[in-house]
């Protein structure tokens, strides 16, 4: 029997869309962006996170800012003069949905990762290298990077 991928990719993207105003739009799909924009976005979006959930004095523009920022990178099939027309809730809105695609991927990669980690054989090394004990919290790679995308794991 053949044994289910660990990770199922596909390089064809296919943008999701958003409605404003009744006219359909592309939105960026998160698998387009380079590693450099994607943290850039990620980046922005965790300073959006802190001014929302504790404002700062005189932080408004800032996040007016950040916002406006991130949701003109992912509207690339919205024109300006129709961007232009967006309050910033609306703007918000559009830099939540693409932050729900970010996750959703995210997810799948640390799913992935969970299931080849269930693989490996119980007290066993993965590698004639590997000689941490299994007990020991990993303190880099992968597991940092999950620390950074969803918070103290």
């Amino acid at each position: 029997m053949a044994e289910e991928p660990l990770l199922d990719l596909d390089t064809l993207i296919v943008r999701p869309a958003i409605v404003i105003d009744g006219e359909r739009y592309e939105i960026l799909h998160p698998d387009e962006m380079s590693v450099l924009a994607s943290h850039r976005i990620g980046r922005r979006g965790q300073r959006i996170d802190e001014l929302t959930v504790s404002p700062e004095d005189g932080a408004a523009g800032e996040l007016d800012e950040l916002v406006d920022t991130v949701a003109r990178e992912v509207a690339v099939g919205v024109p300006a003069t129709v961007f232009e027309k967006l309050s910033g809730t609306h703007k918000l809105a559009i830099v939540d949905v693409f932050t729900g695609l970010l996750m959703r991927s995210k997810l799948g990669v640390a799913g992935a990762m969970a299931k080849a980690l269930n693989q490996l054989p119980i007290g066993g090394n993965p590698s004639p290298a590997f000689s941490a004990s299994s007990a020991d919290v990993p303190t880099g790679g992968w597991w940092k990077r999950l620390r950074r995308w969803f918070g103290r794991i």
